[in-house]
């Protein structure tokens, strides 16, 4: 490879890099529980990305056919996870409710992906956690164990946006 290539190749690399890095948006502190998947950090709405979480009407069936309000439940596992410890969230951008699509962290864990280990979130336009859904199906963690309604599916029928 000649070298004009070679810096054409480097300057396209750096370029998308650095886009990416000016493009992203961090969040630091404590969180304010919304609802299974969306959180308030200093005044910033962020949709935890990647997941779809139980709507917080949303009912579900435990496995003895007794209903249970499953999207309560889900955000008291986001709470329950969180912790009133502070937390890290990397956006690159917002959806159609102006709300920043982010992962969270605590340390090293992946708030995100643990909703859908616990059950009561699922892998949602990404494969990113496919295999946590899996594991959690597997299993039968949280709503596994029973019958609900996926919560997109809840929303058309209930005409709710998200």
């Amino acid at each position: 490879m000649n070298k004009f290539l070679i810096f054409i190749l480097f300057f396209l690399y750096s370029s998308f890099h650095f886009a990416y890095i000016v493009n992203s948006k961090e969040f630091n502190g404590e969180a304010r529980i919304i609802d299974g998947d969306s959180i308030e950090i200093n005044d910033h709405m962020i949709r935890l990305i990647g997941i779809d979480a139980f709507e917080i009407k949303q009912e579900c069936f435990k496995k003895n056919n007794a209903k249970y309000k499953c999207g309560e439940q889900s955000a008291l596992i986001l709470a329950t996870i969180i912790s009133s410890q502070p937390i890290h969230c990397t956006a690159e951008k917002k959806d159609r409710y102006k709300r920043w699509l982010a992962a969270c962290y605590i340390g090293k864990l992946d708030i995100n992906e643990n909703m859908v280990l616990y059950g009561y979130a699922f892998s949602y336009m990404s494969n990113k956690y496919k295999n946590s859904e899996k594991e959690a199906k597997k299993v039968k963690a949280g709503a596994w164990s029973g019958k609900f309604i996926y919560p997109w599916e809840w929303r058309k029928l209930n005409k709710i946006g998200k």
